[in-house]
């Protein structure tokens, strides 16, 4: 408790010895500030100026890839986006996946990236599933075991198809454990 004490006294003498500060500019122009006058022309000064800020012109970006500015574009999520590319990462084609409860993680790669307004469909086994997704990590469950085709499309907002992914066949395998009879 007695070196708190110490340590809290030492505080309070340096911060009052701290109330000068003084400012001068050297023979090369250079501005210093001190707590000691130890130049010629040292002006004692009230308080520091404030800090030193800046403030980078705005970068200018382009609302697509024909080199539009953004600042012309009126409301970028208006704009229509067309998708060069849509493909299946993950499964392979001709994975097979270990998953007992079925659980099948599809990747989707899609270039440009997934407008706000657009989402993802998945299509396994020729049927819709019924999720729209704004991720490209989609994750199925309850697949059956077996082989399944699969694909995504993307959608816009009014549900129209905007581009597809090629067909996956994939291979679920759920291990199984032999029955045991019973003993008599």
């Amino acid at each position: 408790m007695k070196i708190l004490f110490i340590l809290l006294i030492a505080c309070l003498v340096s911060l009052a010895s701290a109330e000068n500060i003084y400012k001068w500019t050297d023979a090369q122009g250079n501005v210093h500030y001190g707590d000691e006058p130890n130049q010629g022309g040292a002006k004692k000064m009230g308080k520091l100026p404030g800090l030193s800020t800046y403030a980078p012109p705005p970068i200018k970006t382009y609302g697509d890839e024909t080199g539009e500015d953004a600042d012309e574009v009126v409301n970028p999520e208006e704009k229509a986006t067309s998708y060069r590319s849509v493909s299946i990462v993950k499964p392979e084609a001709g994975d097979t996946i270990r998953s007992n409860p079925g659980i099948v993680e599809v990747f989707v790669a899609i270039a440009p990236p997934l407008g706000k307004k657009d989402h993802i469909r998945v299509t396994l086994d020729g049927k819709s599933l019924p999720g729209r997704y704004s991720k490209t990590v989609i994750q199925l469950e309850n697949v059956d075991r077996g082989e399944h085709q699969v694909n995504v499309a993307v959608y816009n907002n009014k549900g129209k198809k905007l581009k597809g992914s090629a067909s996956h066949t994939f291979y679920l395998h759920k291990a199984t454990a032999p029955k045991k009879t019973p003993k008599n």
